[in-house]
Order: C-alpha cells, then structure tokens, then sequence
C-alpha cells in the first residue's frame, strides 16, 4: 500500500509541475530566458521612476503602518474564493445595484458592499486611474496621490488638492483626517488601505480597471455614485460607437504580435489579460503569448523566450514599459536584446514591424479614452487600413 502512495503522490507532483510550466519548445534546446519578477496586476505607478522603487519605498515604510497595512491585506482577502466569487483577473466583478437615485449598494472587487444614502459630496480618489475617471463623469475629489506623466487626469483638476502620499504608498493619516465620505481605492496595489479605513468608518472601495469591460463597468458604478448615471451611459455609447467603427474595419486576415514590456531591469511578455493584451484581442490579433501560463497567480507576464517567439515569428512586435519615460522603453530594448545577432534576424525586426505603445494608454488605463489605445494600436499594426502613427 504503501508503495502505492508513493507512486500516486509521485505521480501527482509531475502533474502539478507540468502545470507550472509556460510557453515551450519541444526541442531541447537551451531557452534565452530574460527572468522578471511577478507584476501582478498592472500597476498605476504614478511618479514611478523603475520597476525596483516600490520595493525601496516600501522598506522606508514604517513598520507600524506597514504592519497594519500586511495585516489588512491577509484579513480582507476577496470573498468566495473557490466559490464563484473571487474575482478574475481578467474581469471586473463590480456591481451596482439596480433603480435610480439613492441608496445605491455598489459591490467592489472584494466582494464588499457599501451602501450610499445619499451622494457623497466627500470622496477621496487615491489612484490616478479613478481620479481621472471620477473627473471625466463630472465628479470631484478631495485629494489626489503624486501622479506623474500619462496618468488619465488633467493637471489643472487636481490642482492645489492635498497629495496623500505615492499611489502604492499613501499616506492613512491624511486620508482620515480629510474626513471623506468614501474613499476610491485601486484593487491590488491599495489592498492595505482597505480594512484600515474601515476601522476609522470611512467607506471604501477597492475598485479594479484594466480591460474595456472593467471600463465600462467602472463608469456606470462611479456614475451612480455621483448621481450622473445619464452621463455615464452617454459616455458609454461614444465609446462604443467609436470602437465599432475601428473594429469594423480589421481585416479579416489577423496578424501575428508579440508583446514585450520593459522595465529598467528586464523584459518580459504580456499575456492577453493585460492592457494591451485585451486591446490586441479587441483588434482580433493573435497574441503569441495566449494559452502561456502566467509568472505567478493572477499574474499578466509570462518569461521572455527568444527561442520562443523565434519559433512563432510574429508580424508586429509591440513594446509596452514601465519606465520614466517612454523613450526609456527603446533604450531598454536597444540595450537588451538589439545587440543580439538572433534578434536582428526576427523578420519583424528586419521589417522594421516594432512598435513601442504609450504609458498614458497602455500602463496607467485610459478610462474613458481607452478607445484612443485602441486606435493607437490598430494604426500601429494596420498602417496600411487606419493611417500610420505619424499622420
């Protein structure tokens, strides 16, 4: 019997490696592998220098509040998991619910629900994301994190707003002591200040945008909270008009893209869930990386294989980066790969098929101008159909 065991856990453990293992090839051969770390979701770094500053901030964090902040995020784990309810990665789970008016119930990505009486004339917007989108409803907020190039805000809105520290670091303190009415979160990077708020009694939403649906989902929830719903759904039809008329005009014949993301110190590829990844899809591009398993859970990159996209020689090679600037992003790659002889022989290199896509679409989330991404990437890869990026 007990060889048995032995044999069935053996045989368990090959399971579960083999279902770790990402995109491969059959042949052995030695991988050109660029490691990264695990991103997660996608960040909205604002003020973001590279990839490591998060880490470095973090550890001059202090230990109290880092403490509070660890506790919180093991406490408030989503709702459900395994049942149904923990949200995916890839889509939004917000809901809002039904008539018009108040009290409206708005069910965040923790599966919490907070219930409004009555419009919130105090709301904090602590992520560059939902502060644009609160603005582009009609709506205002108290304060504003640091926000830096390409966040989905016009500087003159926030102007003279109290900062409350980083995105990824915000400062609890001054967000109490604004006394809001509720309090707009980023799932994921803010997870922390959730439970912390709450013991003060301060309403928070932990609230998660990364693809078009989570877009249009996050517009009619912050609608309804500000008592704009009409403008919501307006803004809603625009958008949709605007990407039906891009999509009908795809080719039926797709192209093949892969899509790198450089940071100061690695790249790696994007998998559909990812911002660009669910642009490419929208477009019907076929993303080489799609059906590759992701570096860590809920995580949207997978390793950089050279041998990889070598064997699936895509069409266009698309860049997104998580560096100062974008033209950081052509630096990283120059330096990481441009001098590689096998690089220079991808047919899309040779071609001149690269094509590096903006922070401001394609790290921090559009909002209500995700469309623009859209379009930026349909002219990018179909100059020939929507009109090159220069015209």
């Amino acid at each position: 019997m007990n060889k048995k065991l032995a044999v069935i856990f053996t045989l368990i453990g090959c399971m579960i490696i083999l279902s770790f293992t990402g995109c491969s090839n059959d042949k052995k051969t030695e991988k050109k592998e660029v490691s990264v770390e695990s991103k997660g979701m996608e960040k909205d770094n604002s003020q973001e220098k590279d990839s490591g500053e998060m880490d470095k901030e973090k550890d001059k964090m202090p230990k109290e509040m880092d403490k509070k902040m660890s506790e919180g995020m093991d406490k408030k784990m989503p709702k459900g998991m395994g049942e149904g309810k923990m949200p995916s990665m890839g889509g939004a789970v917000v809901t809002v619910s039904e008539g018009e008016g108040y009290p409206v119930t708005i069910t965040d990505m923790y599966g919490n629900e907070v219930t409004l009486e009555k419009k919130p004339e105090k709301i904090a917007a602590i992520s560059g994301t939902f502060l644009g989108l609160l603005y582009d409803l009609g709506g205002k907020s108290i304060c504003t994190s640091e926000t830096g190039g390409g966040a989905p805000v016009d500087p003159k809105d926030i102007e003279g707003l109290p900062v409350i520290g980083k995105v990824y670091k915000p400062d609890i303190e001054k967000i109490v002591a604004l006394q809001p009415e509720l309090v707009i979160a980023q799932f994921g990077l803010q997870n922390g200040v959730i439970p912390v708020l709450e013991q003060s009694k301060i309403k928070a939403l932990a609230l998660h945008m990364r693809t078009y649906e989570d877009v249009i989902d996050n517009i009619r929830a912050i609608g309804r909270i500000i008592n704009e719903p009409n403008k919501a759904e307006e803004v809603i039809a625009d958008m949709e008009k605007e990407k039906k008329a891009l999509v009908d005009k795809v080719p039926e014949e797709s192209k093949k893209v892969v899509i790198l993301y450089a940071t100061s110190k690695d790249v790696s590829v994007k998998l559909p869930k990812s911002i660009a990844g669910n642009v490419a899809d929208i477009l019907k591009l076929e993303n080489i990386a799609a059906g590759c398993a992701p570096e860590g859970m809920g995580g949207e990159t997978t390793p950089f294989s050279m041998e990889y996209i070598i064997e699936k020689d895509p069409d266009v090679i698309l860049v997104t980066s998580m560096l100062s600037s974008d033209e950081d992003a052509k630096k990283v790659i120059s330096e990481k790969l441009g001098k590689d002889p096998v690089w220079k022989e991808l047919r899309a290199v040779k071609e001149g098929n690269i094509v590096y896509l903006p922070q401001k679409y394609f790290l921090y989330n559009a909002g209500c101008d995700f469309v623009d991404a859209i379009e930026y990437m349909a002219k990018g890869v179909y100059p020939e159909v929507f009109g090159g990026l220069d015209e």
